[in-house]
């Protein structure tokens, strides 16, 4: 059955790319509604289903157009609701951006899990996938097939010792989503944070809601990493973001490669163009496969120094 929240959560904190302190307030929402967004700072803005189609940019996060309003960086908050197998939702946000709190999924889930969740009369519908989609750009691919569950497995490769090759298969279930995805962070190089600053980008990103990498010293964290593969995970995580505007469960085994925003997005308008290869069906409850999720990480080095870079 679908589900939605049992009351409303608020949660504050910074926006990633201008600094500020924006609010957003996730609320109960009937059945059939999905996830939906509005911003409150605007008079009668109402609320907007997301959707891959109305992603206005894939720039650094996952932006949404909201009645001609961007509202960024929603991705994590999208990827803890499918996630944790919340349905329908309003999130009003006071801004331009939703919080980045610490880079991950991990309050947004805890807020999500005090709120508690109740069923909802409806059913639950799958996408459930009966033939192969798959796009590829620039080496970047991306492709699903038919498949008992829903998996996604997922190869990062940057030629940096720090992160090296490293491949995470995720076999999904609503129970360990949090511990396995959830609490992965996003990341990135020193050298690309401080262009960043330069260009007036990224003001709020800092070593408490990024993993930080130097060229030289490696890890910037002064507590390092919470898994030796929280990089492709948190690609994973990202993932989950983008393809929950969907609007779907989905049924299929997902393979990525070096896939980012931009790609998931067209991944996902892909997939639901290719109407010949899925069914949407009507379930009770959630497609539970206890499989183990499995790793391979290669050239891993977590080396760690003091921080020495600060907050813009």
């Amino acid at each position: 059955m679908q589900k939605t929240l049992s009351k409303a959560f608020t949660i504050k904190g910074i926006g990633l790319h201008s600094g500020r302190e924006f609010t957003a307030v996730v609320s109960p929402a009937p059945e059939n509604t999905g996830i939906q967004f509005r911003r409150d700072d605007v008079r009668n803005c109402e609320y907007t289903r997301i959707t891959p189609y109305n992603v206005s940019s894939t720039q650094l996060a996952t932006t949404i157009d909201c009645g001609g309003l961007p509202i960024s960086t929603i991705e994590h908050f999208s990827g803890a609701f499918y996630g944790l197998g919340l349905d329908n939702a309003y999130v009003s946000v006071s801004g331009t951006e939703v919080p980045i709190l610490d880079g991950s999924a991990k309050e947004i889930i805890e807020h999500v899990e005090r709120a508690g969740l109740k069923e909802q009369k409806a059913l639950r519908k799958v996408l459930k996938v009966t033939r192969p989609v798959s796009i590829e750009y620039e080496e970047k691919t991306v492709e699903i097939e038919p498949y008992d569950g829903f998996q996604i497995t997922f190869e990062l490769d940057y030629p940096h010792p720090v992160i090296g090759r490293q491949v995470f298969t995720y076999e999904y279930n609503e129970n360990t989503f949090h511990k396995e995805i959830g609490i992965a962070r996003t990341f990135g190089f020193k050298r690309e944070v401080e262009a960043l600053w330069s260009m007036g980008l990224a003001k709020g990103g800092s070593l408490d809601n990024a993993i930080v990498i130097d060229d030289k010293e490696g890890v910037l964290n002064p507590e390092g990493l919470r898994a030796p593969d929280e990089f492709v995970r948190h690609k994973i995580l990202d993932m989950f973001g983008d393809l929950s505007l969907i609007g779907y469960r989905l049924q299929g085994k997902i393979k990525a490669s070096r896939s980012g925003h931009q790609v998931n997005n067209v991944f996902a308008r892909t997939l639901l163009e290719a109407t010949n290869s899925y069914e949407i069906e009507e379930v009770y409850d959630k497609y539970e496969n206890m499989q183990e999720s499995t790793a391979e990480n290669i050239s891993f080095n977590p080396f760690v120094a003091s921080p020495s870079v600060s907050p813009a």
